[in-house]
């Protein structure tokens, strides 16, 4: 599809804010509302859906739960010693909140709904490389308003449409998402801070599902929630007409910035980069996606009783909302970096700077989302308040800090469609997480350390960053840069009138 989009555009100063406030507006409630699955699921135990799977069980035994392990015993044992009722809170649960064939088909969609929010993301970077940024805003808008009418359709009698909706949500979240991370051009020399804000405004967007245990409590039936939100959604497509037809222009002197690259998306896709940073990518998403899937199940084995594990259900959420300030740091940091890199009189030797400002936003991310994956091996109170302040760091940072390194990193003619490559192939390998999961409610340590192992190798796309002759020689591939480029002449003259001072 060719480019209706005059090529001498230009977005006046008040444009390119409005345009920055609607794209974090978006973000913070659609962006990724899709990973605030705990507190939903939450809900809907409470609700009743799939509690059928559980009902072909006396009332005071549960043969569908597992065998007790030594999580359990401990968890008995704390809540005895707090003079808790633990029988009692255990047979109020059974069938709602501990019924192992209801958290497996919850896990199901849960699953099937992270992979569909990805996997598209190559035909989506396509769409946008092709097709531009108003025809990919408007598919996402109305994917998205479906999504909540079919969310709201859900109930304890027809719990199948919970299928449609949330990957209905997931594939137009998506859309919302990459559409959105274009608005980082709008402010160029403050690019990484920008990508960073939008970022961290989409992880704040899994609080979203909050609002239906509020609304719960209030007696407001979700299915009228879920309408608002349909009509709310329904804003940002005709939002999109006041946008640029088909990219966020960006007028620059530097060729890096260009949006046709001198070098191919082969070139830059088979680079060593490219797949450190897809492995880091991917073990990250699989953690922390891993974490979200577990979190219910792991709240209610650590918990006394229902309102007890509903307590650190609403943690969860309210840990998502601080996420915005999370977010940023690491575009500050690296956009920081970048000016410092600006001093450099070597034009290679800047460039390589620029690549390796990422090194400490990476590795940061890397540490917070290792900490965060520990605390699942114990059932304890205090590991849940931990885990979520790590999440607090790791969550936003692992989108916002991977966007903003892949649009450094790269040429900025492959930015949009290397996003879309490494969310689908991620994605796609995120079918794992469901496997994974049914192995854990068996061998649960074991399953869980398999991750902190392969946590540990994707510590390798961070520390590669620091080889010097690596990155010039990346960086050289890159900008297609010439022998006298690398090498430049020295000015034998003006060398001997420095020596002669």
């Amino acid at each position: 599809m060719a480019c209706h989009q005059s090529p001498n555009l230009e977005l006046s100063l008040a444009r390119r804010v409005v345009i920055f406030m609607i794209g974090i507006f978006e973000s913070m409630l659609f962006g990724g509302a899709v990973f605030g699955w705990p507190q939903l699921v939450h809900v809907l135990k409470v609700e009743g859906i799939y509690s059928d799977m559980c009902t072909d069980t006396p009332p005071n035994i549960n043969h569908t739960r597992r065998p007790p392990s030594a999580a359990d015993t401990f968890n008995n044992t704390r809540c005895v010693n707090l003079n808790t009722t633990f029988e009692i809170s255990d047979s109020k649960a059974i069938g709602v909140e501990k019924c192992d064939p209801q958290d497996e088909r919850f896990a199901l969609i849960y699953t099937v709904t992270v992979c569909c929010y990805s996997i598209p993301g190559i035909l989506v970077g396509y769409l946008l490389h092709h097709a531009g940024l108003r025809v990919t805003r408007v598919s996402g808008g109305t994917m998205l308003s479906l999504g909540f009418l079919f969310l709201g359709i859900a109930t304890k009698e027809s719990p199948h449409w919970l299928f449609p909706a949330m990957i209905l949500l997931a594939l137009g979240g998506n859309q919302t998402r990459m559409s959105v991370m274009q608005f980082g051009d709008l402010f160029p020399d403050y690019r990484a801070t920008a990508i960073t804000m939008l970022s961290g405004m989409y992880a704040a967007s899994a609080a979203l599902f909050l609002v239906f245990q509020y609304t719960a409590m209030a007696g407001i039936p979700r299915a009228h929630v879920c309408w608002f939100l349909a009509a709310v959604s329904t804003v940002s497509i005709f939002l999109s007409f006041i946008m640029p037809v088909h990219h966020i222009p960006v007028h620059t002197q530097q060729n890096v910035d260009a949006i046709e690259s001198p070098s191919s998306l082969k070139t830059s896709l088979w680079s060593a980069s490219s797949f450190l940073h897809q492995l880091w990518f991917f073990v990250s998403l699989l953690a922390v996606n891993n974490y979200q899937q577990t979190y219910n199940v792991w709240i209610t084995r650590s918990s006394c009783s229902v309102s007890e594990a509903g307590l650190y259900s609403m943690l969860f959420s309210y840990s998502n909302l601080l996420t915005v300030f999370f977010g940023p740091i690491g575009g500050v940091f690296t956009d920081y970096m970048i000016r410092k890199a600006y001093r450099t009189p070597n034009e290679l030797d800047r460039r390589v700077k620029e690549v390796q400002a990422s090194f400490w936003p990476l590795l940061i991310t890397s540490v917070f989302t290792t900490g965060m994956y520990v605390c699942l091996l114990f059932f304890h109170p205090a590991a849940i308040y931990v885990s979520l302040l790590c999440m607090v760091v790791s969550r936003p940072c692992i989108i916002a800090v991977s966007t903003a390194y892949l649009r450094i990193r790269f040429p900025a003619g492959h930015f949009n469609r290397l996003l879309g490559i490494y969310g689908t192939v991620a994605s796609a390998l995120l079918f794992l997480q469901y496997p994974h999961f049914m192995w854990a409610q068996h061998m649960y340590y074991a399953a869980h350390a398999l991750i902190l192992a392969v946590l540990a190798v994707s510590f390798l796309n961070p520390i590669h960053l620091l080889f010097t002759p690596l990155m010039r020689h990346a960086v050289a591939i890159r900008d297609d840069l010439k022998p006298e480029d690398l090498h430049p002449v020295r000015n034998t003259y003006a060398d001997k009138d420095v020596n002669g001072l």
